[in-house]
């Protein structure tokens, strides 16, 4: 028996024809054949779902008891003319620098944090007059030998300092305090989240993600007045400050 052959359109026609049935039964074949419109391809619908967890807050605590204090401390001077003002200034702060370093403060550990010069006006009768100029100078120190802080204040201002502009306590090691924070703040959510899963009747999986926000501050001790300080002793009272860090932990449900 003679067989006649198919024609090019007929084979190309059956092969649209398996093509669609493919596509009907494959969704990710119909994806791929699904027509542009507009020379842009037609989005494929797809579904999600997101991973169940319970997310918790957690919070660890270390109280320390400062071991360091920085000090900043101020030399000014005023006179008529701006270079003797600032030369003034710069003198009470070189022998304030002297009295620092008897303290055995390492020259690492003393900064120049300001050096300004402005002209100073008399403003009486209703009118402004310059008079003259006023420098000064700012200087700060790190005294490691937390119980040497007052007394050299007390040098600092009988050497020259006219200003104790400001005193913070706190630790020169801060790091072993902060990782055991974070020690504690992660069992403390982990103690949270283990609570909520039981309460719900599920079983706690692993952790998924965890965020950790922390702000250990030190303690901030007020300024002394340096005129008084000519006239007696500066006590420092250390008192403690706390290390605190914060996590967000989300855990998986098994």
């Amino acid at each position: 028996m003679r067989r006649t052959p198919f024609a090019p359109s007929t084979f190309l026609a059956l092969s649209a024809l398996v093509l669609a049935a493919a596509a009907l039964a494959s969704p990710a074949l119909a994806s791929m054949t699904t027509p542009r419109t507009g020379g842009q391809q037609l989005p494929a619908v797809t579904g999600s779902s997101a991973e169940p967890a319970i997310t918790v807050h957690g919070t660890g605590t270390v109280t320390l008891t400062p071991d360091m204090a920085t000090v900043v401390l101020g030399a000014d001077a005023q006179s008529s003319s701006a270079k003797t003002a600032q030369a003034n200034a710069s003198a009470l702060m070189n022998a304030v620098i002297a009295a620092v370093k008897k303290h055995g403060i390492a020259p690492a550990d003393m900064a120049t944090v300001n050096v300004s010069l402005g002209a100073v006006y008399d403003y009486s009768n209703g009118s402004q007059k310059m008079t003259g100029y006023h420098a000064s100078q700012s200087l700060q120190v790190k005294v490691r030998k937390l119980s040497d802080t007052g007394s050299l204040i007390d040098d600092a201002v009988s050497a020259g300092a006219t200003q104790i502009q400001g005193v913070s306590l706190s630790v020169a090691d801060q790091d072993a305090a902060t990782a055991q924070a974070r020690t504690l703040a992660v069992a403390d959510a982990k103690q949270k989240a283990e609570a909520l899963a039981k309460a719900a009747g599920v079983t706690l999986g692993a952790p998924i993600a965890l965020t950790e926000t922390s702000s250990p501050m030190p303690t901030a001790v007020p300024a002394y007045a340096a005129g008084a300080a000519k006239d007696m002793s500066l006590s420092i009272v250390p008192g403690s400050f706390d290390v605190t860090v914060d996590v967000d932990v989300s855990y998986a449900i098994d």
